[in-house]
């Protein structure tokens, strides 16, 4: 079965019912069959085939579920990129993943017209918005009415590639995750089935669309079981409150920060909230304060926290909230599609209590890294995932997290590679070495923390680091907070123990 058959179910099942509300414009399951029908028909004429890579770096829109659904029926692989990316890291991953055409809005354009000529594989970039801007640019509209609308007949397999999803790594650079088909189809009947998604309910979308999270845990699923979509382009806790009571959401999908947001609201007693029946917290570990507030503040919710990884689409454990008062440290158990164990340094399987690196299988693993096969095989051997997170489970089959062996910032659901921000303090012409850690935050999750070593007689100041920081990073990856010291704690390899940094700093609590 393909994602493109299941859609077409549901749009000769419910075909002028509403799939979509954005910016108040309400889009139904058939426009979006014949949007997603031209466009993808568009593209073939600009000579896009099975298997080239479409990327785009938009804020969630209309446009960019138009484009999923257009390459998953024609069978092109989708790029979706952070629109919070610098030029040069647009730049590394359109080129990595050899895309030929590049999809942005008007805010984005002109970087992309200053980084066209290094774009060595684009041949058409597709622009979105009022504005006009210079040669060899389409805008969105033009390719739409290129296309008829009629699906494309282009034959695909479950094993095709359907898209590239980045993620950062332990390396600076992020890695491409290969999802196939099969995959985009699998995850997206799991989560219809653990929302209860059906026809006639509402989900809120407000998650950016260029994560896993928000692309196949809510948007795949809700599109082939008559769920409607209620999307905005910017997170901002006020429209959620007011999105919840004016179109009566009962599905909410949400990144820890965020829950923590409207919970805190000033306003949040003001609303009707009595509609949504069930919210998925993932991303990151949910505080236990945090569930606990959220049981108060919605009268009929479950809630559940996810474990998952862009590599398995995301799916492999859920806590529900019955369970949260007596296992309020887990992640879970491991959904019925998933198998899970720990294993030791010697890829032993180690019993209840005994840490070591979470491993598990499910259908829906990755095909690939994309260019990496060294890192792929280490990855993903016999089809288990090894998830680089170190954890136990306890003797009810709960799954808990320990500690990170990646070394991954996770600041408000978003991957932050450390070596990233480390490779950027290093080029500071006072800095000896510096290490990056995350320091807990009650709203985030966690922050960027520096811990750097200054050359012998710098004044450097705390201050002056984090502003030469901004200046060559995404917002989101700043480290927030200084330290200097004299030198950092390391192994005999050479390694720097971060473990050791973050037990100085906030203690030996995991």
């Amino acid at each position: 079965m393909l994602y493109r058959d299941l859609f077409k179910e549901q749009v000769m099942a419910t075909p002028d019912a509403t799939a979509l509300v954005f910016q108040e414009e309400e889009t139904t399951w058939r426009e979006l069959d014949s949007l997603s029908n031209r466009f993808a028909q568009g593209l073939l004429k600009l000579g896009i085939q099975k298997g080239d890579r479409v990327a785009a770096i938009l804020p969630n829109c209309r446009e960019l579920i138009v484009t999923y659904l257009a390459l998953l029926k024609q069978g092109g692989v989708f790029v979706p990129l952070n629109f919070q990316l610098t030029a040069s890291h647009i730049t590394y991953a359109v080129n990595h993943s050899e895309s030929t055409v590049l999809i942005c809005d008007d805010a984005i354009a002109p970087v992309i017209e200053k980084i066209r000529p290094e774009l060595t594989t684009v041949k058409h970039v597709i622009t979105i918005g009022p504005r006009e801007f210079g040669e060899g640019m389409l805008a969105f509209e033009d390719v739409l009415s290129m296309g008829t609308d009629n699906e494309p007949s282009t034959p695909m397999e479950e094993d095709d590639t359907a898209i590239f999803l980045y993620t950062a790594g332990t390396t600076g650079e992020p890695k491409a995750v290969v999802h196939t088909h099969f995959n985009c189809c699998f995850v997206a009947r799991h989560w219809a089935g653990a929302f209860g998604m059906e026809t006639g309910k509402s989900v809120l979308q407000v998650l950016p669309l260029f994560h896993a999270f928000a692309l196949h845990c809510v948007t795949l699923p809700a599109l082939i079981s008559g769920t409607r979509i209620v999307m905005t382009d910017k997170y901002s806790t006020q429209w959620v409150l007011e999105a919840i009571e004016k179109y009566h959401i009962e599905i909410l999908a949400l990144v820890p920060a965020m829950g923590s947001m409207i919970v805190n609201h000033d306003d949040f007693s003001g609303y009707d909230l009595s509609g949504p029946e069930i919210a998925l917290l993932g991303g990151a570990i949910v505080p236990f304060d945090l569930l606990k507030e959220w049981r108060k503040g919605f009268p009929k919710l479950k809630i559940i926290n996810g474990y998952g990884q862009t590599e398995s689409c995301p799916c492999c454990t859920g806590l529900w909230d019955v369970d949260i008062l007596e296992k309020p440290r887990s992640i879970g158990k491991p959904w019925d599609v998933t198998e899970l164990k720990i294993l030791d340094n010697n890829e032993a399987a180690l019993g209840p209590h005994e840490v070591g690196e979470i491993v598990y299988k499910v259908p829906s693993i990755m095909k690939a890294y994309y260019k990496d096969p060294e890192l792929t095989a280490q990855t993903v051997k016999d089809g288990w995932l090894y998830s680089g997170d170190l954890g136990y489970v306890d003797e009810d089959g709960y799954v808990y997290i320990v500690d990170r062996k990646k070394d991954i910032i996770i600041r408000g659901g978003e991957n932050i590679s450390s070596m990233e921000v480390e490779e950027v303090l290093h080029e500071h012409p006072d800095i000896v070495e510096a290490g990056a850690i995350g320091a807990p935050d009650m709203v985030l999750g966690e922050t960027v923390m520096a811990v750097a070593v200054r050359k012998s007689g710098s004044g450097l100041t705390a201050e002056a680091l984090i502003d030469f920081a901004a200046r060559r990073l995404e917002h989101f990856k700043v480290p927030t907070r200084v330290e200097f010291v004299e030198a950092l704690p390391r192994n005999p390899g050479g390694k720097v123990l971060k473990r050791e940094l973050k037990a100085k700093y906030f203690g030996n609590n995991p």
